[in-house]
């Protein structure tokens, strides 16, 4: 018997991070609590970069069916989603306060193509997991897997077919912002006259400069942005250094062009950092 497939309803995740604003940095799979329920409602996931598709066999139990005849049934569906980048938390807002209990919980609700509870990923989404036979009160029960016993999933997602199910949602993740620091330690920068760093897009100066000594001991021009910046794969207007700055006609001589942007896979190399992770250093040489 010829087995046809149809789409049920469709998965994107989606980043600010990102230039193209995907993210494809989550696998999915089922949880085994849900796999017998996906063999005997016909249903199958189909992973792709950035998403999956929820499909449904279109001819089930020698019958021809429609995606309305499978909304009726009012199964759920429990997908784990599993992170794929060990640096994912450097450029993406909220990270959970206990990484080790904590998981994002996600789920359909009507009349919304979003998953979460407000229109981007945000920490009412965050809930802590007990094991089976507890008292889960506000908190999810997570049954351990067969396979990965010992394995935490990055996000539960519980997918509700109910009629009027959506055939689009989405997932959305806000980049993380930061002071963007500037640190000039070459000494041909050091030496430039009245230099400045302005920010093309909002027409802003960095404060500075402030010299800061680095754990080599050398030290450096610091520049601080005049508000956290949000972390981008691409920012769409490029930071400037310049000198001969004129505060007063606003005249300067580009010296570059456009500075590179903050490495997430960094962190702190100044001292005194009271909290290293709102901060994103640049070095310029």
């Amino acid at each position: 018997m010829e087995i046809k497939m149809a789409i049920l309803s469709e998965v994107q995740y989606r980043h600010g991070y990102f230039k193209d604003q995907l993210c494809r940095c989550l696998s999915v799979a089922p949880a085994e609590s849900s796999l017998r329920e996906m063999i005997n409602h016909g249903l199958m996931l189909k992973t792709s970069s950035g998403g999956f598709k929820l499909l449904y066999d279109t001819r089930h139990a020698g019958s021809l069916r429609s995606r309305s005849d499978v909304v009726r049934n009012g199964i759920v569906i429990r997908l784990l989603l599993r992170l794929e980048d060990p640096g994912f938390y450097n450029y993406t807002t909220p990270s959970p306060a206990d990484i080790s209990r904590q998981v994002f919980y996600f789920c359909n609700r009507p009349g919304r193509t979003f998953l979460h509870n407000e229109e981007q990923v945000s920490a009412g989404d965050l809930v802590e997991t007990i094991a089976p036979g507890k008292p889960p009160g506000k908190k999810i029960v997570l049954a351990p897997s067969r396979h990965r016993p010992f394995e935490k999933p990055f996000a539960i997602l519980d997918f509700y077919l109910y009629p009027g199910l959506e055939k689009n949602y989405h997932i959305l993740f806000q980049p993380l912002s930061t002071w963007w620091n500037y640190i000039l330690v070459g000494n041909h920068l050091k030496e430039l006259r009245d230099p400045a760093i302005i920010n093309t897009g909002t027409k802003e100066n960095f404060a500075g400069p402030s010299t800061v000594r680095l754990p080599d001991e050398r030290t450096g021009l610091s520049f601080l942005s005049p508000a956290p910046m949000a972390l981008s794969e691409q920012p769409a207007a490029p930071c400037i250094l310049v000198e001969n700055f004129d505060p007063v006609t606003g005249k300067y001589k580009i010296v570059v062009a456009a500075l590179p942007i903050p490495d997430t896979r960094m962190i702190s190399k100044t001292q005194a950092r009271k909290k290293p992770a709102d901060f994103s250093e640049i070095l310029l040489y």
